[in-house]
C-alpha cells in the first residue's frame, strides 16, 4: 500500500484564500450590478425631470411670467424650478454613487492583484 502524503498546509491555505477571494469578488460583482442599476435610474430621473422643466419653462409660459413679473410667481415658474432642482439633485446623486462604485472597483482590482502574487 503506497504511503499517502500529508496535505500541504501552504497550498491548502492558498486554495482556501483563493476560494474566499472568489466568493468576495462574486458578491462585489453582484453589488456592482445593483449600484449601476441605481446610477442608471438616477440618471434617467434627472433627464426626465430636466426635460420636463425645460418643456414647462419654454412652452407653457414659465419664461414669459418670469420675465414680466417682479415677484410672487405662480406655478408656471415654480413647477419648472422645482423640477430642475430635482433633476440636478438626482444627477448629483448619480455622480456620487458612480464615483463610489468606481473607487470600490479600483480597490477590488488592487486586492485581486495582491492576492495573485
Amino acid at each position: 500500500m503506497p504511503a499517502e502524503h500529508p496535505a500541504d498546509p501552504v497550498n491548502d491555505g492558498n486554495s482556501r484564500a483563493r476560494e474566499e477571494l472568489a466568493a468576495l469578488l462574486a458578491a462585489e460583482s453582484a453589488k456592482a450590478r445593483t449600484e449601476m442599476r441605481v446610477v442608471r435610474g438616477l440618471w434617467a430621473l434627472a433627464f426626465i425631470a430636466l426635460a420636463g422643466a425645460l418643456v414647462l419653462w419654454l412652452f407653457f409660459g414659465g419664461r414669459e411670467q418670469f420675465v414680466s413679473r417682479d415677484s410672487g410667481y405662480d406655478a408656471q415658474v415654480l413647477l419648472p424650478a422645482w423640477l430642475a432642482l430635482a433633476g440636478l439633485l438626482s444627477a448629483t446623486g448619480a455622480t456620487i454613487v458612480f464615483m463610489i462604485r468606481l473607487m470600490r472597483g479600483a480597490l477590488g482590482n488592487i486586492v485581486e492583484r495582491q492576492a495573485r502574487k
